[in-house]
Formats: structure tokens, sequence, C-alpha cells
């Protein structure tokens, strides 16, 4: 019953999502891309309506269960009578692609499903912070009745009860419907979100430069063991790497489709919901906005500016609300963030800590993923194999991404400086998963920019232009002859 919640929740993503998006009911690469954004998309606005029956209702679970059946119903019913607005999303034209690079996306598609089930039959309940945040934090909201405040303690002050409540309030709200407890549902939403965001990265890889970059692209993201494995130990790092990619994702789709402000509303709900998962979303919506305005200022067509920020806006309202609502409400100070001015100059002159940091960093690129061989290497091989090439309709949307992630990596890098208390333990602990946090929508980046490769032999263009200049004459010399 517990795994039922999951798949509704993911059912009211989708159904919103057709709503927006109406295709035919087939497989496609249109409604790879929907049930992908779709999944991640259900959890977050499911996650923030728990949190409001708890806010305006308390623990009541036949609120919550004519709550969540509304808004089942409403975009089951919307997605039915929706009718088709503009093409479906389609694979882009390219350079042909061979059966064996298929077969190997799907060979490492079936290994990653068979390392996370793994992973997850050894340890059911995740790894260290799995236990003591997000798992923690799901079952004091499922368990605590009337004292479900609790949760933010700050005298769990261990346990980071500021935390966003996305990952833990779609756990405890699926065990609340089901009325049981159990491990199925956090492994449930750690696999869907780990491959979720593959399919995001498939899919827009597919429809932005075709088959060759969407495959190689999908399997690089699922061979990166280390994500996988971060993924299965149920962190919210994975989660949080879904939405940022989702969020670039839908805004060079937009740029692909000027004239359809959905994908660009939909960009903001995305990124609402990054904030809404981990204190790291926050930086990322002021990185997204910030990439935007800067990437049409630069790239795009200036009008267009107001109406962009206000679409994105509009998606980002209620997950900010609700967010903005948990923080001044609920979350106790942030342990990193209580710094006082004194503090933090002290540690701008701390030479050691620019030290720890950009060797941290170094390493953590170089180790990025727990490949044989570095992933950086890797990928400046394809780079130099394929070399870059952007078109100038992919000018804008890759401006905005690289802009987006390099923000983002400056204010990871800020936060290591300014404010960590013991620097060496920051890093060591968390900066692989803050670079994993980036890396799908990095490949994003990487594949809009690079050029597909040409894996398939094609006609020697002497021996067509030969055959279209006297191909007509055999025919004709064959006829006198008869």
């Amino acid at each position: 019953m517990t795994l039922v919640c999951v798949a509704l929740v993911c059912l009211t993503g989708l159904g919103l999502l057709r709503f927006l998006f109406p295709g035919p009911l087939r497989w496609s690469l249109h409604n790879l891309l929907l049930m992908s954004l779709g999944a991640g998309a259900g959890m977050g606005i499911a996650s923030c309506l728990y949190f409001l029956t708890l806010v305006l209702a308390g623990p009541n679970l036949a609120v919550l269960a004519a709550l969540e059946a509304a808004v089942l119903i409403a975009a089951v019913v919307l997605a039915m009578r929706a009718k088709p607005r503009g093409d479906a999303l389609s694979w882009t034209s390219g350079p042909a692609v061979t059966w064996y690079l298929t077969a190997l996306f799907f060979a490492v598609a079936a290994l990653a499903a068979i390392l996370f089930l793994t992973h997850s039959a050894s340890k059911p309940h995740g790894e260290w912070d799995a236990w003591s945040i997000w798992n923690l934090r799901a079952r004091l909201l499922f368990r605590s009745g009337e004292l479900w405040k609790n949760a933010f303690s700050s005298q769990i002050a261990w346990s980071h009860p500021d935390y966003p409540v996305l990952v833990p309030g779609v756990i405890a709200m699926s065990w609340t419907l089901a009325r049981s407890e159990s491990t199925a549902v956090p492994i449930a939403v750690a696999f869907l979100f780990t491959f979720a965001t593959a399919g995001v990265l498939v899919a827009s890889l597919g429809a932005l430069r075709g088959k060759a970059q969407a495959w190689v692209g999908g399997a690089l993201l699922l061979g990166t063991v280390a994500f996988v494995e971060i993924g299965a130990m149920q962190y919210a790092d994975v989660p949080l790497s879904f939405y940022i990619l989702a969020t670039l994702a839908l805004l060079c789709l937009q740029d692909r489709y000027p004239g359809d402000s959905r994908f660009t509303i939909l960009a903001g709900l995305t990124a609402g919901l990054a904030a809404w998962t981990k204190n790291e979303g926050l930086l990322f919506v002021v990185a997204v906005v910030a990439a935007r305005a800067f990437a049409i200022f630069r790239f795009g067509n200036r009008t267009a500016l107001a109406r962009q920020l206000g679409a994105l806006a509009a998606g980002l309202a209620f997950p900010l609300a609700i967010l903005t609502f948990f923080k001044l409400r609920f979350a106790p100070p942030n342990d990193l963030t209580s710094k006082n001015p004194a503090e933090i100059i002290a540690h701008v002159t701390d030479f050691g800590r620019w030290v720890t940091v950009v060797v941290g960093f170094v390493k953590a690129a170089l180790s990025l993923g727990s490949f044989l061989i570095p992933i950086v290497l890797v990928l400046a091989l394809y780079w130099y194999l394929v070399r870059f090439h952007v078109e100038e309709r992919d000018r804008l949307p890759l401006a905005t991404a690289a802009v987006a992630l390099g923000v983002m990596f400056l204010g990871d890098f800020a936060v290591y400086i300014l404010l960590s208390n013991d620097v060496n333990w920051q890093v060591n602990t968390s900066v692989d998963r803050v670079f994993l946090q980036l890396w799908p929508a990095g490949l994003l980046a990487f594949f809009l920019a690079a050029k597909a490769p040409q894996l398939a032999a094609q006609p020697k263009v002497a021996e067509k232009s030969k055959a279209a200049r006297h191909g007509s004459k055999p025919h004709r010399r064959a006829a006198e002859t008869r």
C-alpha cells in the first residue's frame, strides 16, 4: 500500500505535465520527458501539500487524504481533457546512430538498476545522512502526532532541523496515507529521483541534440557509480540534482520553442522545489534567475526579459512561499549562516582555508563519479575527438546553463571559505556530493556544446556525385541494346 501511495503521487505529477504538454498516448521522447519530470514534480508538490495540511489541520489523515485525492483527480481530469497545443517533442535530426550505442545505454541503465537495488537490499535504511537527517525527519513527522513540530527542534541541531522538507515530507506523507512505516518508500523515492534524472537528461538531449548525444550523455550519467550509490544511500543530493537539471533543461527547451512560456513556468516550479529540497537550492534559485537575465540580455531578445522573468516567478511562487513560511516559523538558525562578521573576516584572511578548499575541489573534480579514469579526462578526450560547435540558436540556453552552474560553483566555494567551522571535515565529507549535485546539469551543458559523434559510415560524396551525373546513361544503353 505504501508503494501505491508513491505511485499515485507520481501520477499526479504526470497528470499536471500532460495537462501542460498534451500528446499522443504512446511510447515517445515526449512522454519520456513527461514521465521523468512528472515523477519529480509530483513528489515535490505532494510534499508541499503535506506540509500545508500539517500547519493548517495538524496530523489529520482525513484532511490529508481528501486534499491529495482532490489534487490527483483534478490532475487526471485536466490531463484527459487537455487538447494538443504545439508540437510534441521528438528526436532532433543528427548523424546516424549505430545499434551498439543504443545497446550501450540500455546495458549501462540495467547495470545501474542492479547496483541500486543491490545496495538498497543490503542497506535498506540508507547511509548516515538518511538515518540522521532525511528519514529521521520523516519518522518524527509520522510518529509524533500532535508533537510533529518537534521534528524541527533546536535540541536536535546535529540533525540539521533547518533543512527543507521535500524528501522527508513525501516519505512521511506516504507512510501517513498507508498508515504503515516501511523502508520501501524511501527506497522507491530515491530510485525514482535517480532514474528520472537520467530520463530528463536523455529526453532533453534527444530533443535538443539528437540520439547520439542523448545515449552518450545518459550512459555517462548512469555509469557514474557514485551518483547511483548516493541515490541508493537515500541522500537528498540526487533529488536536488534532479531539480537543477530539470530547471535548466526546461529553459533550454523554452529557447527552442520561444513562443511557449509553459517551459519557463515549469522551470520556475522545479527551481522552487530545488530550494524546498536542500539549502543549496536557494543558491540555485538566485543563480538561475541571474543567469537567465544575463543570457537573455546578452544573447536573446531583450524585450522578452520581463515576460521570461515573470513566467519564472510564477512557477517559483508556490514552493518559495512554502519554504519562506517554514524558514520563518519553524526552522531554527542554520549553523553555517549564523556567523558574525568577525568570524567571516577571520575565515577570509586564513590562507590555509583557501588551500584546503582549492585542493578539495581539485581532488573532487579528478575523482568525480568514482571512474577508473578521471571523468574530466574522458570528457577532454571526447571534446578533442568531436570539438565544440555552438549553433546560433543554442547560445542563449547554453549561456543560461553555463552561468547558472558557474554561479553555483562559486557560491559553494564561498560557503566553504566563509562559513564552515571545521573546513577540513566539511570538505572531506561533502565536496564530492556538491559536485554530484551539478553533474547531470553539467553533462547537459557539455553535450549541448559538443558536436555529435559520427559513428556510422557515410556514403562518399564523390561517389554520390558521380552516381547523380551518370546514373541514367546505363539504362538508356540497355534500352538501345534491346
